[in-house]
């Protein structure tokens, strides 16, 4: 991958403001935040093709604007779906079987504050912290022990992690998106190392028939690893691409966070 000098990213404030930045924001809140009359996160497809090729994808359920389940499919045969289950404001909902969340929300001024708590087959396994406004996210994760911002700076958006947060020796990690200089519609992800910033991924912001797609692209001569994400306006439906009835917890769902999305981890 192509390294940059890190004061490159100071180059991106003079950019225009760009739709892909903007979509990537929309997708890192998460499906906790849903506004009235803006596309929200409908589904997701994942493939990794280095040594062999691993497929999988997400659809999310909304029930009057808020996340109600969120099924995975390892899209393997003799694996079956993984769902998770999503209660809000309260915890007499929980069953005790399988995956289950309960979010309890809150508001203080702009600021939306989620506390997610997070339980498998009734055993307490963590709690999500998530504070968001238009332009800021942040979370603590207790269960990963991680800390993450993200915000805007002028059109660059920037993402800061720090994994073991609690620790005698926090890990801090600083990576950036900047949009295409021509084309409002691509951005890129830069990880940053020592000062010096690598290209991560090249991102796309697709138009749909009823919403966009987001889609991440890392390559390199050993294979690729590609991400798409799908979002719908609010009436409108869609579906992932492929389907199937029976539900089942599979293992392969302990690399994913608690909206589906993959769990990058140090």
């Amino acid at each position: 991958m192509k390294n940059f000098l890190f004061c490159l990213m100071l180059l991106a404030g003079f950019a225009a403001a760009n739709t892909c930045t903007e979509a990537i924001f929309i997708l890192s809140k998460g499906s906790l935040d849903i506004t009235q009359d803006i596309a929200y996160h409908d589904s997701s497809y994942f493939v990794e093709n280095y040594t062999h090729k691993n497929e999988w994808s997400h659809k999310i359920y909304y029930t009057n604007g808020k996340i109600d389940s969120l099924v995975m499919d390892p899209m393997e045969d003799g694996e079956a779906l993984r769902v998770t289950h999503y209660y809000w404001n309260s915890d007499e909902k929980i069953s005790g079987k399988g995956s289950e969340r309960v979010i309890f929300q809150e508001t203080s001024g702009d600021t939306i504050i989620l506390n997610e708590k997070v339980y498998s087959n009734r055993e307490f396994g963590g709690s999500y912290t998530a504070k968001i406004t238009d332009s800021y996210m942040s979370t603590l994760n207790s269960e990963y022990n991680s800390f993450k911002e993200l915000y805007f700076s002028n059109d660059t958006l920037f993402e800061k992690n720090i994994y073991d947060y609690e620790s005698n020796n926090p890990r801090p990690d600083t990576s950036f998106t900047i949009g295409d200089s021509t084309n409002d519609f691509k951005c890129y992800d830069y990880a940053v190392q020592n000062g010096i910033a690598e290209l991560n991924e090249t991102i796309e912001y697709i138009k749909t028939d009823n919403g966009f797609m987001l889609k991440y692209l890392d390559e390199s001569s050993v294979g690729y690893y590609l991400r798409e994400f799908f979002f719908v306006n609010s009436n409108a439906t869609t579906a992932i691409r492929k389907q199937r009835p029976a539900v089942k917890i599979s293992p392969k769902a302990r690399y994913f966070d608690l909206l589906g999305r993959y769990k990058f981890t140090k």
